[in-house]
């Protein structure tokens, strides 16, 4: 498969510590990329680079054969980059469906100005948005029977769906998954392994995903890469991945 994003010798630090050292990232279209390691090792702040949240000290990052690392995240978000994040990031107060629709804001053409008056098609725009995230996500997600509640009331399986929900409603090109599987029982996490193979099998979205649970990322993923006090130390397919010397002193240990 082609590569939608290629991460190039990347650097990143704060201060006088580096928090990332020329790593380089190839992120096949269509697959499911993950990256791994001890907690400090510097995955999410490669999240961070990628969506925009910190300026990389060095090297490039190419999305759709475009530097995206000068861009603003909104103009990143236009291009087709969702993410989620490790903490759910909901508002408790909204619905389920409004939760879900912010994740459109970015791309919808009501500005501040003409937004005040509300005219015609800001609330067609509107009405659209709403019948796809009904016709599309809700459905796709098993959400429709909970779209009119509030979030605060939710278990939290079903909250970290929603969130999955709100990155999904503009159908990205690239998915970028903090800990999906963090916090959930059992059950939980394997519904949400099959949706996100379904995001890629069903709608040809690309998940790069960050999480801890080696079980769920070496059973969903086709491609790993292992980072160590931000360093990259492997990468490869999960089998070829979990032998490797480096990775099991580092992080998955002998057993």
């Amino acid at each position: 498969m082609p590569d939608l994003m290629m991460i190039d010798r990347v650097s990143l630090a704060f201060g006088g510590i580096a928090a990332l050292s020329e790593v380089s990232v190839a992120v096949a279209e269509g697959r499911v990329t993950a990256i791994i390691g001890p907690n400090g090792a510097g995955k999410t702040s490669l999240f961070n680079v990628i969506s925009g949240f910190y300026r990389a000290r060095a090297g490039a990052v190419t999305f759709a054969g475009k530097d995206i690392l000068a861009l603003p995240g909104y103009v990143r978000s236009k291009l087709g980059i969702a993410r989620t994040f490790q903490n759910v990031a909901l508002f408790d107060g909204m619905s389920v469906l409004e939760n879900i629709k912010l994740g459109a804001h970015a791309q919808l053409g009501a500005n501040v100005f003409s937004a005040g008056i509300y005219l015609f098609w800001e609330q067609r725009e509107e009405h659209d948005l709403t019948r796809r995230i009904e016709r599309d996500v809700l459905a796709f997600l098993d959400l429709t029977d909970v779209s009119d509640r509030p979030i605060g009331g939710l278990p939290y399986g079903l909250q970290k769906r929603v969130e999955l929900a709100r990155a999904l409603v503009m159908r990205p090109r690239l998915l970028m998954l903090d800990e999906p599987f963090a916090g959930m029982n059992t059950p939980e996490k394997v519904r949400m392994a099959n949706t996100i193979r379904r995001c890629v099998t069903e709608w040809g979205t690309t998940v790069l995903l960050i999480d801890h649970d080696m079980e769920m990322v070496m059973g969903l993923s086709d491609h790993v890469v292992v980072l160590n006090f931000g360093r990259l130390i492997a990468a490869g397919e999960p089998d070829a991945v979990r032998r490797h010397s480096g990775v099991i002193d580092a992080y998955l240990g002998a057993a």
